[in-house]
């Protein structure tokens, strides 16, 4: 099982290689356009950064779980480039 370290490095990975900056990368996972990253979206996110199966599911609840401060239990644009700037500093 992939640990959260491994999870995290993978994702960092995905959005420093794949996206010019992390707005780019959340508005492609906004697949359904509505300024919010659901659990769905961010199982896709996942997916992409290699984490399959079971894992994503997990991942992307505990994601929602640790940064979902509206509790609306998606990611608005602001909660996502938190996460990721503390991310790409490496504070997590």
């Amino acid at each position: 099982m992939a640990s959260k370290k491994q999870i995290l490095n993978k994702v960092k990975i995905l959005l420093t290689q794949s996206f010019d900056d992390p707005e780019k990368a959340f508005k492609f996972f906004d697949k359904n356009e509505d300024g919010l990253l659901n659990k769905k979206e961010l199982k896709s996110l996942l997916k992409s950064a290699g984490i399959n199966g079971f894992i994503s599911s997990v991942a992307a609840k505990q994601m929602i779980k640790g940064l979902d401060k509206s509790k609306d239990k998606k990611l608005d644009w602001s909660e996502f480039k938190k996460a990721v700037d503390s991310l790409l500093k490496g504070d997590k």
